[in-house]
């Protein structure tokens, strides 16, 4: 059973981290730089982010002719993307739901996306939740999914050390790879989707004084947090829907 209420608790209490400044940070861009190449000329384009978070990748879409919609069940975080898309001056509509049971209808949406939000979740509910989101894309639109690469190796250490200390803050978070999601991707159907992996910096900065070593080797810039590799921290998988 999901434990709704710990987990609005647990994003409450990560709300209080986010920050404007982090909008303009390398691996920001990088992220702003994949999901905008997933789906093309953003103007016009209604987008839907599930588990909004900060909502700072959806202002970018936004800041490029997008109309964009958060649904998160925190209300802190929510009021930190009201106040955000307010500093940009960007239009932006904000739902408090349920991911498990949205209030819109059937086939809403040119994309439905979520980063960092299925791997909070069992398999069972993992499903569900894709079932959701993907009732809400319209013919020829797109599913996007991330979510953290169990083949970071470095951030799997990191997470493992950081659980072991009783220091970990995101509450239960399942290992994922390419081949789960993959796997929970066939079980919407035989779908259209690439999949692939980016960012191999973020996974050091977990570890003590890792940010600072990639700063002083010079990795810290978009250029490498663009890049592909399998062992990126973000696993990005693009389901586009059929038109008939």
């Amino acid at each position: 059973m999901v434990k709704i209420k710990k987990i609005e608790n647990t994003w409450d209490k990560e709300s209080e981290s986010y920050s404007f400044k982090n909008s303009l940070q390398a691996d920001y861009l990088a992220n702003y730089y994949h999901i905008e190449n997933s789906l093309g000329n953003l103007k016009g384009m209604k987008i839907l982010e599930v588990g909004s978070g900060s909502g700072q990748v959806s202002a970018y879409l936004a800041s490029k002719g997008a109309c964009v919609y958060l649904v998160d069940i925190s209300k802190k975080s929510l009021r930190f993307s009201k106040n955000f898309f307010k500093f940009r001056k960007l239009p932006v509509c904000l739902y408090k739901q349920d991911a498990f049971k949205m209030k819109f209808k059937d086939e809403s949406f040119d994309c439905v996306w979520n980063s960092g939000v299925l791997e909070h979740y069992d398999d069972e509910h993992k499903l569900t939740m894709l079932k959701e989101m993907w009732r809400l894309v319209k013919k020829g639109g797109k599913l996007i999914i991330c979510v953290p690469n169990s083949f970071d190796l470095f951030f799997l250490l990191a997470k493992y050390i950081l659980k072991l200390r009783k220091k970990w803050a995101f509450g239960y978070e399942d290992n994922v790879n390419r081949f789960k999601i993959t796997k929970l991707v066939s079980l919407l159907g035989n779908l259209n989707y690439k999949i692939y992996s980016y960012n191999p910096i973020v996974g050091f900065w977990f570890l003590p004084y890792g940010r600072e070593i990639t700063n002083v080797l010079g990795f810290n810039n978009f250029k490498y947090h663009k890049k592909k590799s399998f062992f990126g921290h973000i696993i990005i998988c693009t389901i586009t829907k059929s038109k008939i």
